[in-house]
């Protein structure tokens, strides 16, 4: 199901085709030799754990494997093994602004998403344009996650050692918010996650202040799986946001976009000792399994951070007005697993 939903999207994006990047949709030069290099944080991948004992020092998720696993090694016997964990860029989360397609990785427009087109009259997600809630309330982002080629090379890396594949996709777009109907309606986003309604009060959000400062100081709070630290509450999963700052905003839209990815079984925990084996299905959100990095418009190059970290420690100034209000983050993904023979 999780590889046949990407490759939908795949084919979808084929067949409209992309065309030049226009004045509202700016090209992040991700993509390109000298992006790799420079708008990558390449420190970001330490520390590894063996064992687990961290070769360097640097921040290690709590809740990660212990030192010995067993799974089923080459012959498909269980095999006792080692511990092997280590942080990999696995994907692209950008968001935009626009409802037409535009994906500044890719540094150009999707032509299916024109309103000219069969499809483009008949879009899902839309955009900001099409919410009446979004202009009133504050910003709108559409998402898109796209596979990133250095994460999916280390990941290759790690199989080679390890008891088993990761649950990584073989597609390159994985996910766009435009064909999703719940993207852009609070209402109809609440349907596909009732749980929403348990966190809907003046407790369940006052948690989220706990959250926030644990994520700016340390780690975030990973029982408080609704709360996006000092940017909002997760639920309900959509592209709203405030008008108080565009980096949290733009954060927050993509922190709602794995946490929906999750829930669609579209991504997997990957850390503990119950997925060393093998990635697993995870409803919820694992905020500790991660941290983001700030590509675009003004890249974060010496470092990354938690879910929920305050802005103002890592990007409130991350943004241009008019020419750079749209983001691209790459998402470093702590990946555990079983080295056995």
């Amino acid at each position: 199901m999780k590889r046949f939903a990407a490759l939908l999207v795949c084919g979808l994006l084929a067949i409209g085709g992309v065309q030049a990047a226009s004045p509202t949709c700016n090209d992040a030069g991700l993509f390109t030799q000298a992006g790799i290099f420079t708008k990558v944080c390449w420190t970001c991948f330490f520390p590894i754990t063996i064992a687990g004992v961290p070769t360097s020092p640097g921040s290690v998720p709590q809740g990660n494997a212990g030192a010995t696993c067993v799974c089923p090694g080459r012959f498909g016997y269980p095999t006792p093994g080692i511990v092997l964990g280590m942080w990999q860029p696995m994907r692209v989360v950008e968001l935009v602004r626009s409802g037409k397609g535009c994906s500044p990785s890719l540094g150009s427009e999707f032509s299916m998403f024109n309103d000219a087109t069969p499809y483009g009259l008949f879009l899902q997600g839309g955009g900001a344009e099409s919410s009446d809630t979004a202009s009133k309330t504050g910003s709108f982002y559409n998402f898109h996650v796209l596979a990133f080629p250095v994460g999916q090379l280390t990941d290759m890396l790690t199989d080679s050692v390890c008891a088993a594949e990761s649950g990584s996709s073989d597609a390159d777009m994985l996910y766009a918010s435009e064909l999703d109907p719940t993207w852009n309606n609070e209402e109809l986003s609440m349907f596909t996650t009732p749980e929403a309604v348990l966190f809907a009060n003046p407790l369940a959000i006052a948690a989220c202040v706990a959250d926030a400062a644990a994520a700016t100081v340390a780690q975030p709070i990973g029982a408080l799986y609704w709360c996006a630290g000092s940017w909002g509450t997760i639920y309900p999963f959509s592209g709203m946001g405030g008008r108080d700052s565009e980096p949290a905003s733009a954060s927050l839209a993509a922190t709602r976009a794995i946490a929906a990815m999750h829930r669609r079984g579209l991504a997997n925990l990957a850390m503990t000792q119950a997925a060393v084996c093998r990635d697993i299905p995870w409803p919820t959100l694992p905020k500790q399994q991660y941290k983001l990095q700030t590509v675009h418009p003004i890249p974060e190059i010496t470092g990354n951070h938690w879910i929920g970290a305050s802005t103002f420690r890592w990007g409130e100034w991350r943004n241009v007005p008019a020419v750079g209000e749209d983001f691209v983050f790459l998402k470093w993904t702590f990946q555990e697993c079983c080295m056995n023979f």
